[in-house]
């Protein structure tokens, strides 16, 4: 577990606008009132006194530098508080969630019917909160001149289980007769689970011989010294290594787009773009004022700058208001449990508002 520290640098922000909105979950909405856990302090309505007490995140790796940076700037504001914030991966973290071992959940994909069902058979309630986008990444070497853009029926030809692409020709004629290598993160990811719904249709479909691993970075690594080498990442960990990956453009049909803040913002980067989650323990929420303001602290500046530093995409203001009243609703329960890789949520908010 990594005890959060206060002594990490900040990036420059990037600042971003998204035509995206946020669905609201059709849980309960009972409100609790906040009972102070034993060992914590809660400052008195219209005070801005600190807050003490335990209070432990873990899940996902793409998220966790945005979680990273918002724990030890809460840190900072509240010294006398003890967040740990770990990474173990989005399916794991809610494997803990169900367990109630965590106060807050990390994920970079929805959480799945089955996780729900299992925390709904716990009675765990839990608020599910989008605080970020991100562009799931396909990147390949830097002497990989041939890949400039790739389309979605190529990536499946190429990812799926029973893909029989063994050199890049076999991808397109043009290409060399080079042999491909496949890297890409452990199946405990969220990643995984939205790049294989995304690309191949199917969640867990993937062909067996891709090389994977638990840290990004070393994914990167392994692209940086293959040439043939091709894999898929968050955003956060593309744009922070462009001088050792190349990223290549997603063509669904209207032509091949790259990730950056605007096309993931926009939704034109599709179907790769997705929202980033934290999911709240509603019992945590209401008896643990560290975790409720912990929650204030990651929907306030201080969070968005979190968001950027680490090289995601902001929510946009009428999104994140939206985020707001549902917070202080207290809305439990999910609807992005069967939300499609690639669907814009501004387009579902419309049906359902």
């Amino acid at each position: 577990m990594k005890k959060i520290s206060i002594n990490s640098a900040s990036a420059a922000a990037i600042l971003i606008a998204s035509s995206f909105a946020f669905v609201g979950c059709s849980g309960g909405d009972n409100k609790g009132e906040a009972t102070p856990a034993p060992g914590a302090t809660t400052p008195a309505a219209g005070t801005t006194a600190k807050v003490s007490g335990k209070l432990t995140i873990d899940g996902s790796t793409t998220v966790y530098p945005i979680a990273q940076q918002m724990g030890e700037d809460f840190k900072t504001d509240n010294p006398d508080s003890d967040i740990t914030v770990n990474k173990s991966g989005t399916g794991s973290g809610f494997q803990k969630f169900v367990r109630g071992e965590i106060d807050i959940a990390t994920a970079s994909r929805s959480i799945q019917p089955k996780e729900d069902a299992d925390l709904k058979a716990k009675g765990i309630d839990y608020i599910e909160i989008p605080i970020a986008y991100d562009g799931v990444s396909v990147v390949v070497n830097p002497k990989n001149d041939w890949a400039t853009s790739l389309t979605t029926d190529e990536l499946k030809k190429a990812w799926s289980s029973t893909s029989t692409v063994k050199l890049w020709s076999d991808i397109r004629p043009t290409f060399p007769k080079e042999k491909i290598t496949f890297y890409g993160p452990t199946d405990n990811h969220g990643t995984y689970e939205y790049f294989t719904e995304a690309i191949n249709k199917k969640k867990n479909d993937l062909r067996a011989d891709c090389q994977k691993n638990q840290e990004y970075n070393a994914i990167v690594q392994s692209v940086n010294g293959d040439k043939d080498g091709i894999a898929y990442v968050g955003f956060n960990y593309y744009d922070q290594n462009k001088d050792k990956v190349k990223v290549v453009p997603v063509d669904a049909g209207k032509g091949a787009v790259a990730p950056s803040a605007a096309t993931i913002a926009d939704g034109t980067y599709t179907p790769l773009s997705r929202p980033l989650f934290i999911y709240v323990s509603k019992k945590a929420y209401d008896t643990k004022p560290q975790v409720k303001a912990f929650v204030e602290f990651a929907l306030g500046e201080k969070g968005n700058k979190a968001v950027t530093d680490s090289s995601y995409v902001l929510l946009p203001k009428d999104l994140h208001d939206l985020i707001l009243k549902h917070v202080s609703d207290e809305k439990t329960g999910t609807l992005f449990a069967t939300v499609a890789p690639g669907t814009k949520l501004a387009d579902l908010y419309s049906k359902v508002k």
